[in-house]
């Protein structure tokens, strides 16, 4: 097994590279290479949709709004994700060539995790050496080799 020489986090709205330093006495340590935010992915829909009086919400029985109002706005919501998860496929595979690293591995919330995946090119897919379905993001640099097998000292 190639060990992972960088390590990828991302949500989604952000996301954090680390280089991994090998050091002989304390196992790997991790310096954080590049950190890059989404603005789109933060805040609600509707808040970025102004068009409030075209809007037909789907209510329960008393009046309660839930879910999308309409077709169009859960349509939007899917294209917004796509674009966010492509956006960060994109940075990955910037960080990834420039990196001139052999193996890497990637840790993402299982719900956007294999769609990002799949918009990898294939050879900085073939790359991967550890997935970790989970959020770390806002883990701190000194736990992050706790949750990666190929970063653990055997």
């Amino acid at each position: 097994m190639i060990p992972a020489s960088l390590v990828i986090a991302a949500d989604r709205g952000s996301l954090k590279a680390y280089r991994v330093n090998e050091t002989p006495t304390r196992g790997p340590s991790l310096k954080l290479i590049q950190a890059f935010d989404i603005t789109d992915a933060h805040g609600k829909l509707v808040d970025k949709v102004t068009d409030l009086a075209g809007r037909f919400p789907v209510t329960e029985g008393a009046g309660t709004h839930r879910g999308p109002a309409s077709i169009a706005e859960s349509k939007l919501e899917t294209e917004t994700d796509r674009r966010i998860n492509k956006e960060l496929a994109e940075q990955i595979a910037k960080i990834v060539n420039g990196s001139g690293k052999e193996g890497w591995a990637f840790a993402a919330p299982s719900e956007i995790h294999g769609a990002i995946v799949h918009l990898l090119p294939d050879r900085i897919r073939n790359r991967i050496v550890e997935h970790v379905k989970s959020d770390l993001v806002k883990v701190e640099p000194a736990k992050l080799p706790n949750h990666f097998r190929s970063l653990r000292p055997v």
